[in-house]
């Protein structure tokens, strides 16, 4: 008998796996946890499960159980959690180093798009500014040509609504929808 599962030695001791899992919560020295945060049994956890629950069995309740390990269970209890620490150690740092690095370039990705983005608004900004320079070089010749300059807001809107009549008439929907 390896290693076995919760619900392997739960079957073997014919109790539930909840029952399992509290007596292993209830002595977490005795029955670590794997990497993956579940119980895994070896023949010397199995013996000691046993032992609680003969214990249980003979009228004694959980939290009175104490439990020791002889010399030969601690040698291979701390034998079994050195090389799983060690092992699951080296891929941790690896894993970290590699999402440092990820982050690193995801960080410097941000702020090339943001430089991009920067120097095409600049780009827009100075096009807006030569257009509005052409915009008031053209209308210079027109104000000298009207004798006047037109200076404000006012004097331009004034002539636009003098231009203005009546205002447009107003197409009904069919004949916006058919042309006759």
């Amino acid at each position: 008998m390896d290693i076995l599962k919760t619900k392997d030695a739960a079957e073997l001791l014919s109790v539930s796996l909840t029952t399992i899992k509290r007596w292993a919560a209830m002595f977490p020295d005795f029955f670590p946890k794997d990497r993956f945060g579940h119980y895994v049994f070896s023949e010397q956890q199995i013996d000691l499960l046993n032992h609680i629950k003969d214990r249980i069995n003979h009228g004694e309740a959980l939290e009175c159980i104490q439990l020791t390990l002889t010399n030969e269970q601690q040698i291979s209890t701390s034998q079994q959690e050195n090389p799983l620490q060690h092992t699951d150690a080296e891929p941790m740092k690896d894993i970290l180093s590699r999402i440092n690095n990820v982050e690193r370039a995801l960080d410097q990705k941000a702020d090339e798009v943001v430089l991009i983005q920067l120097l095409q608004q600049r780009e827009e900004l100075e096009d807006l500014r030569i257009m509005i320079k052409q915009i008031a070089a053209s209308i210079e010749p027109l104000q000298v040509s009207y004798g006047k300059p037109l200076t404000s807001y006012e004097n331009s809107q004034s002539t636009a609504t003098t231009r203005l009549t009546a205002p447009p008439r107003k197409r009904g929907l069919l004949r916006s929808l058919f042309f006759f």
